[in-house]
């Protein structure tokens, strides 16, 4: 009788879950709405008539520099879409987000049982052997790094505020989006 042996299911199960995720994470986050609150790209809510706070997310392969170039771009978007000419930062923050996953062995054979039969002239036995398991090789764990850049701004019509937190929203804006769609 033959044994047939199958990894185990934890390690199936992590092996998918990689793959699944380098799929989905070819390329860095590109500008566009999240999806949904937790997802990839940016949000937007109003804490105040002339105050937001705007949040992009990015994926394991997108830069700090970028999710902040990012949400800065929305931030001047988001006043010219509301009639302002400028806006200006109360509050920033980039996090970062680091996570290790894998490791471990790169295959693993679980003790194996096998039984036979061995007959004779006169009489056969049934006859049990068992294989230890082993373990080989070993993979490096894989360590992943998300960016999640932060503004809270307030808004208003000319004239601006002598800040250096304060942006003219329009020369923002198109100084930012050949960053994002290419040449001006």
């Amino acid at each position: 009788m033959m044994s047939l042996a199958f990894p185990p299911r934890s390690s199936v199960l992590a092996a998918a879950a990689a793959l699944a995720m380098l799929a989905g994470c070819a390329s860095q986050t590109p500008y566009q709405p999240a999806q949904k609150q937790s997802g990839f790209g940016y949000t937007e809510t109003a804490i105040a008539a002339d105050r937001y706070r705007i949040t992009f997310k990015g994926n394991d392969l997108t830069p700090a520099e970028t999710t902040r170039n990012y949400a800065l771009l929305r931030a001047g978007e988001l006043a010219l879409q509301h009639g302002a000419d400028w806006f200006q930062i109360v509050g920033k923050n980039t996090d970062k987000d680091t996570r290790e996953f894998g490791g471990g062995p790169d295959f693993i054979s679980p003790p194996q049982t096998t039984v036979y039969q061995r007959c004779g002239l006169i009489r056969c036995d049934a006859v049990v052997t068992t294989s230890p398991g082993y373990v080989s090789g070993n993979i490096a764990p894989t360590t992943s790094t998300q960016y999640t850049s932060e503004l809270e701004i307030l808004i208003g019509k000319n004239p601006m505020p002598a800040s250096v937190e304060s942006y003219n929203a329009r020369e923002l804006v198109s100084n930012l989006r050949p960053l994002v769609y290419g040449k001006k």
